[in-house]
């Protein structure tokens, strides 16, 4: 007799995938993509490394969607904060703010996600990312502008690119995983002055 799949069964193999990938999600949290070896995650997840390679065709694979759903949350909350801003001013200080407290708050985390090495089909994964910040943020300029009736030198999607490749550098340092905690004080520079230098860029005051 032919097998014949069920809805428990189904159900089951769904809530042991969707184990192994919160299992992977806490080892990357802790540890980053390099440390996220099958052997790590099935310990994580409390079954056999041929458990993993039943749900995912290799480690590879697993990673991608373990950052593409980790991606998709903080992209979330990067549209949500411009959706918000009424002004080219609130877009750029709102955007500044969330980006880089929420990176100082899950430093290791922030790190993989734009940072560290990773195989191939994860950087595409980050790519994604990147231009979903810029579209987000270049549609909230667009809106504003419209709204404060104002002429831009600047076309928005460059000055998002612009915004989104100035945070991110000025991360590097404070998310290396050798470098120690920031003080407060530090973060909130850091904040004041990339809302100071992307005010400027936009022109505003």
């Amino acid at each position: 007799m032919a097998y014949r799949e069920t809805t428990r069964t189904r159900a089951n193999a769904q809530a042991r995938r969707a184990a192994i990938e919160r299992a992977a999600r806490h080892v990357i949290a802790r540890g980053g993509f390099a440390s996220a070896s099958v052997a790590a995650v099935a310990g994580e997840a409390d079954c056999s490394a041929g458990s993993i390679y039943t749900y995912f065709t290799n480690r590879e694979e697993l990673l991608r969607l373990v950052f593409a759903q980790a991606a998709g949350h903080e992209l979330a909350v990067i549209e949500d904060t411009v959706a918000a801003a009424s002004t080219v001013a609130e877009v750029a200080e709102s955007t500044v703010e969330v980006f880089v407290r929420r990176a100082v708050a899950g430093r290791r985390l922030a790190y993989a996600l734009l940072l560290e090495e990773v195989p191939e089909p994860v950087q595409s994964e980050r790519l994604r990312l990147r231009r979903g910040y810029v579209t987000a943020i270049a549609a909230g300029l667009e809106r504003a502008r419209r709204a404060e009736a104002v002429a831009a030198a600047v076309p928005a999607e460059v000055a998002a690119r612009s915004i989104v490749g100035s945070i991110g550098e000025n991360l590097v340092d404070i998310l290396a995983p050798a470098s120690p905690n920031p003080r407060p004080e530090e973060i909130t520079a850091l904040i004041t002055a990339l809302t100071a230098f992307t005010r400027s860029a936009l022109g505003e005051p």
